[in-house]
């Protein structure tokens, strides 16, 4: 009876063990994709790299894009962070500017802010369901002072 109990214990300790593995990687699977916070009151996006530090991704008059801060409020905040949705394809977050062209515009490029929900770009009024392209990358550096002003006032 000693050796079945043990048994016992020892099957009860593995299907914990079990439990413990099979909830990690569902949390690395949560974590695959990037999180990004929006300041509410600003042009301000953070992409989060911890509980209170991220890198800067969308500057503001006083932060510069790849600027990496480690004591911003709790991002958990909802009263001062803002959740950005983000696309599983390509990684962009909802309102990154982008450059876009389709596969025949071998001399231009369109510079337009991503819609995450529809897959496509804004519109030039700022509503969602604007134009889709066949191609499209980040744009990078710090954004121009029409775009962080037209950020903050997309439909949202």
């Amino acid at each position: 009876m000693k050796n079945l109990k043990e048994l016992e214990q020892k099957y009860l300790e593995l299907g914990k063990e079990i439990e413990a593995l099979k909830n990690q990687v569902t949390e690395k699977e949560e974590f695959k994709h990037p999180i990004y916070r929006k300041l509410i009151h600003s042009s301000l996006v953070v992409r989060i790299t911890g509980l209170n530090s991220g890198e800067l991704v969308v500057n503001d008059k006083y932060y510069k894009v790849g600027e990496h801060i480690k004591n911003w409020s709790n991002f958990n905040n909802n009263n001062v962070w803002q959740q950005l949705d983000v696309c599983k394809e390509t990684g962009f977050f909802d309102g990154q500017l982008v450059w876009c062209w389709d596969n025949n515009d071998t001399h231009s490029r369109y510079l337009r802010f991503y819609d995450v929900k529809n897959k496509s770009t804004f519109f030039y009024n700022g509503t969602r369901n604007g134009s889709r392209f066949g191609n499209c990358e980040p744009f990078e550096g710090n954004y121009p002072d029409w775009a962080l002003e037209a950020f903050k006032t997309l439909e949202r």
